[in-house]
């Protein structure tokens, strides 16, 4: 059954889904969602999404817009928002970490509107191109005038010094025109040119594609004026192709550059009550998502010293610890159990426990913050780490703080995905097997 002929069973579905790949029915993955429910005894249910849902394109809509690391596996939100028990009464989806959109857009297919927040202004970016309400409206005859007007300007603007060692001097030179233009463009296609600038510098910089963060190689290195001129065409092409996908008419997606931890970047209470919040929050550790935009950082103005640190001290899960987070110390950990494993943590690593201890204060606070709004269902798919020769159950945790909330859990399920790329295996610290998909309803007992 093609997306077209699927509806929810509130009738939700849109109509420009017709355009999409071929996949179950609401009503299929409800029945299947019920099984596992009926299975549920209190320990997490082994499941693959990708068998559940299928195969999807890598082309499909503007998922795979911009190569942002550790992406969401999207089968998973597809299966959880066609699924009535998750989206019962449900008119507003809430990711308070949304990355690069996946969740947003996931929610526009499926007919609910929803609001995101995210601290890494690349990635704000990358999220408001993807669910961008006017889809390819202008976009193609904008980026053709920024390269025209690029090309006759002799006055290329370098927000940072620092990007100079990381291409050529004639590739240097061009993005810097391109940006100069970039600058003179008007809304509503000032996101798109930004980020088919972002886009061309990531390809033409002298990094190796393979790692995350950006470490220098021999690509590029003789990058020519013409050469820059035809990667941004080929982006500003595979751009207005990709937002060309999107459906005409879809809900709003409202993407908010702020942090989780302030109350003020959230919804109104009012609207909590038909809130589902869906989110793949970070790790505690080793997720250099700041770090793997630094360069597009630099290009857009938000790094112009080079450096991205002043962005990771205020970031969930940093590495990069920030001076007030040497005030914190155990007794801002509700959880006795927590607080004896950081303990542990600390004797081998002091300074990993130092970043646990942040990342677990921080979350407490964001999901504060969602109780006051009054969210009447939490999904929330994490994964755990091994760190210091022990593990650190993240979901084990999340769930005791969200339960310590008021909310009770009424299914864990547990998927062997080998995602989150970006995390690399080091001596103290190790990706996760698998992503635990915990979903949470407002206990009205509590």
């Amino acid at each position: 059954m093609s997306g077209g002929e699927t509806a929810l069973s509130n009738g939700r579905a849109l109509a420009g889904h017709a355009a999409g790949p071929t996949h179950a029915s609401s009503s299929h993955y409800s029945r299947e969602y019920a099984d596992l429910s009926n299975r549920y005894a209190g320990s997490s249910i082994d499941v693959s999404f990708r068998q559940l849902v299928g195969a999807l394109p890598a082309s499909e809509y503007t998922h795979g817009l911009y190569p942002y690391p550790a992406r969401l596996l999207r089968h998973i939100p597809r299966f959880l928002l066609a699924t009535d028990a998750v989206v019962d009464g449900i008119e507003l989806v809430l990711d308070p970490f949304v990355g690069s959109g996946t969740v947003l857009l996931e929610a526009q297919l499926r007919g609910i509107a929803s609001v995101g927040i995210e601290q890494n202004p690349v990635a704000a970016l990358i999220s408001r191109v993807k669910v961008r309400s006017s889809g390819a409206d202008g976009v193609a005859a904008a980026l053709e005038a920024i390269l025209r007007d690029a090309k006759r300007s002799r006055r290329p603007t370098q927000p940072s010094a620092a990007l100079g060692r990381w291409y050529s001097k004639p590739a240097l030179s061009a993005l810097g025109r391109l940006l100069t233009s970039a600058n003179k463009t008007a809304d509503p296609t000032t996101d798109v040119a930004m980020l088919c600038l972002a886009l061309t510098a990531k390809q033409m910089a002298t990094t190796d594609p393979r790692i995350p963060v950006p470490v220098r190689s021999r690509r590029n290195e003789s990058a020519t004026t013409d050469d820059v001129w035809e990667a941004w065409s080929s982006q500003a092409e595979a751009l207005a192709v990709k937002l060309e996908r999107l459906p005409r008419y879809r809900p709003s997606a409202d993407v908010r550059f702020g942090d989780a931890r302030n109350a003020s970047t959230w919804p109104a209470p009012e609207k909590g009550g038909s809130s589902l919040l869906l989110s793949s929050p970070p790790y505690g550790a080793a997720q250099k998502y700041v770090r793997s935009t630094s360069l597009e950082a630099g290009w857009l103005g938000y790094a112009p010293s080079g450096r991205t640190v002043h962005m990771e001290h205020g970031s969930i899960g940093r590495e990069h610890l920030a001076p007030e987070d040497a005030e914190l110390n155990y007794r801002d950990i509700w959880s006795p159990q927590l607080r004896a494993i950081l303990a542990e943590i600390g004797h081998a690593s002091p300074h990993r426990k130092a970043i646990y201890l942040a990342y677990f204060a921080d979350m407490q606070k964001v999901f504060v913050n969602a109780r006051e709004a009054q969210i009447r269902r939490i999904a929330l798919i994490t994964g755990n780490n091994s760190v210091a020769g022990g593990v650190v159950h993240t979901s084990r945790h999340l769930a005791e703080i969200v339960q310590a909330l008021g909310y009770r859990r009424k299914l864990s399920l547990r998927d062997p995905i080998r995602g989150r790329a970006l995390l690399t295996t080091r001596r103290n610290g190790s990706p996760s097997a698998a992503e635990y998909i915990d979903i949470f309803e407002v206990d009205d007992n509590a």
